[in-house]
């Protein structure tokens, strides 16, 4: 529902205290602080831009400074063009000629202010920069009963379309000092274009600490005085201007000067003025850092179900963030920002295959296999070994695995490197896609931010999980023991077969050989024991290798998933926690944007 208009003047005096209105300025103030010092960590063509920043640093500074100046006076500045008649209304208002009235082109070049209550208003028109010579005292004051007035620095400003050097900067700086605007304008120029865009447009969020006068009533009937009000009245509200009430004042006559006067006693009397002039500035600028909060809220846990299938990077849960939109006034999810566990542990596969632990696992148990055959292999092969001398086929491949495996410390490269990267910009994009700007911006370099140092730290993982290149286990031993007497038995039964060949087969003078050594009918049955020896030396060995296999592909199993446990850690440490802080960032931006967007 809309507002009535006010055609009277402001009521200074509500319930708002002083100290309960200084107490959420300073909040206010305190989280506009907070957003500049998030701004200007994130500047750019898509983030907070110069002006802004400038501007808020500005108004911060203005208003610490106004803060720490005198709190028991009010200044009200009279604003108008050439021959709009506020001199006329300042000397009427100050009982006195102070600010000269130009007669062939009235002009006002400098500041001129009239204080009621010298005391403690030094220190604050040194700031307004209004010279010492421009400051008068209302000394009697007390005697024309507006002892109401005390406190107030009324200010006569330089005329805003001065053709004099410097007059206009003047008058335009002092408008973004004073704590009550008065606006004069006179019944020719009231519709001016250029006082509405350059500046009460502007200031449509300031009605709290604006007024509207339109001065020189003498110079019309009283149906063009009812004229141009309405039309004035019409213009304002079209400029959002709803709230700020237009006065009706003749200089000349004293028409309206009373009504004029109740309103800087309103002001002065509620000793808050320079409260709302602040807290209306606050409120033009947190309109302003808002886009920066608007977007979805994502509840934790955020990012989920994300639409990553075919990337290797989605999970099987469908639990999503909350997309509510966010506003200054949105309430912000309730604990920290997390990303998903299933993109996460997507994340977590895709570096596991960048860095190629499923190849590293199986080169792992090749190489452990490869070692067992030479405790548990089969005696044949085993001799075979010995006999050559030479280092077989198998030796210089499992030497080859562990060099390669000892090669993974050094870390992934190449196409590893741009699979890591695909990776990365797939999380950034989930991660990123329903933020504002700059978030999907920071959000992104978040997750790229330690990218070239990833292939290393992955492959210091992989290469700290790799167990010793010479571990036996215990039972390898015994069971090359047991192949080692197996080996000899045999070596024993061909020799028994040699001798008994030698001696059954030649005619030996003197005492005939033992039969053991001689008797033909016993080759087939030592040839039978030495087949059985030979069998069960494959059997040993087929059933040690089936159990090496097991222990290796256990082995590597447990080794694939200590890496990827790291790989978990490092994945958290280099890529989710950077954009897990961001996310956190922009939670504090929009919590310390409604602060700054909320008054008490």
């Amino acid at each position: 529902m809309s507002k009535a208009p006010r055609s009277g003047p402001p009521d200074f005096d509500g319930d708002l205290q002083p100290a309960a209105a200084g107490r959420g300025l300073a909040r206010r103030l305190t989280a506009l602080a907070r957003l500049l010092q998030i701004g200007r960590a994130r500047p750019g063509p898509d983030g907070f831009s110069a002006g802004l920043l400038d501007d808020t640093q500005r108004l911060l500074t203005q208003a610490d400074q106004r803060l720490r100046l005198s709190g028991n006076h009010t200044v009200v500045a009279l604003a108008g063009g050439t021959g709009s008649g506020k001199s006329a209304l300042f000397n009427q208002l100050s009982g006195a000629d102070f600010s000269p009235v130009g007669v062939t082109r009235p002009a006002t070049r400098d500041a001129h202010a009239c204080v009621w209550g010298v005391a403690g208003s030094g220190p604050l028109l040194d700031w307004l920069g209004v010279a010492p010579r421009y400051r008068y005292a209302r000394s009697s004051a007390l005697e024309r009963g507006e002892e109401a007035m005390t406190g107030l620095i009324l200010v006569d400003l330089p005329d805003h379309d001065s053709v004099v050097t410097g007059a206009t900067s003047q008058a335009d700086r002092l408008v973004g000092l004073t704590d009550l605007m008065i606006w004069v304008l006179d019944p020719q120029k009231y519709a001016d274009a250029a006082v509405h865009r350059r500046y009460l447009v502007p200031l449509a969020g300031h009605s709290e600490v604006i007024a509207v006068v339109l001065n020189q009533a003498d110079r019309l009937t009283p149906q063009q005085a009812e004229d141009c009000l309405a039309d004035l009245r019409r213009l304002l509200d079209s400029e959002d201007l709803q709230d700020v009430p237009v006065l009706m004042t003749s200089a000349k006559t004293g028409e309206g000067l009373d009504e004029l006067r109740k309103m800087l006693t309103n002001a002065v009397s509620a000793r808050r003025a320079a409260q709302a002039r602040i807290s209306a500035d606050v409120d033009d600028l947190a309109r302003r850092w808002a886009p920066f909060g608007a977007g979805p809220v994502l509840a934790g846990p955020v990012l989920a179900g994300t639409g990553l299938a075919g990337t290797g990077l989605a999970g099987e849960g469908t639990a999503g963030g909350r997309a509510d939109s966010a506003g200054p006034g949105t309430d912000s999810p309730a604990g920290p920002w997390h990303l998903s566990p299933d993109l996460i542990s997507g994340l977590v596969e895709a570096f596991s295959r960048a860095a190629g632990v499923a190849a590293v696992g199986e080169s792992l148990q090749r190489a452990r296999e490869l070692r067992a055959l030479d405790y548990v292999g089969w005696p044949l092969g085993w001799l075979a070994e010995r006999i050559t001398g030479r280092d077989p086929a198998r030796k210089i491949r499992r030497s080859r695995l562990w060099e390669e495996l000892r090669s993974v410390t050094a870390g992934p490269s190449g196409a590893q490197q741009a699979e890591i990267d695909n990776a990365l910009t797939v999380v950034a994009d989930a991660a990123s896609q329903p933020l504002p700007a700059p978030w999907s911006r920071t959000t992104r370099e978040a997750a790229r931010s330690r990218a070239r140092e990833i292939p290393a730290a992955l492959g210091t993982v992989m290469g700290q999980a790799l167990p010793a290149e010479d571990h036996i286990a215990g039972w390898w031993r015994l069971v090359g023991a047991l192949q080692g007497l197996l080996l000899g038995c045999v070596i024993v039964g061909l020799a028994w077969i040699a001798v008994i060949i030698a001696f059954g087969a030649v005619q030996v003078a003197g005492s005939a050989p033992p039969r053991l050594f001689s008797d033909l009918a016993l080759l087939p049955w030592i040839a039978l024991i030495i087949a059985a020896i030979l069998l069960l030396g494959w059997l040993a060995a087929s059933g040690a290798m089936n159990r090496v296999q097991l222990a290796a592909a256990a082995e590597r199993e447990q080794v694939e998933d200590q890496m990827r446990d790291q790989m978990a850690v490092t994945a958290q440490e280099m890529v989710i926690q950077p954009i897990e802080g961001e996310l956190a960032e922009l939670d504090r931006f929009r919590t310390e944007l409604r602060a700054a967007t909320t008054r008490d």
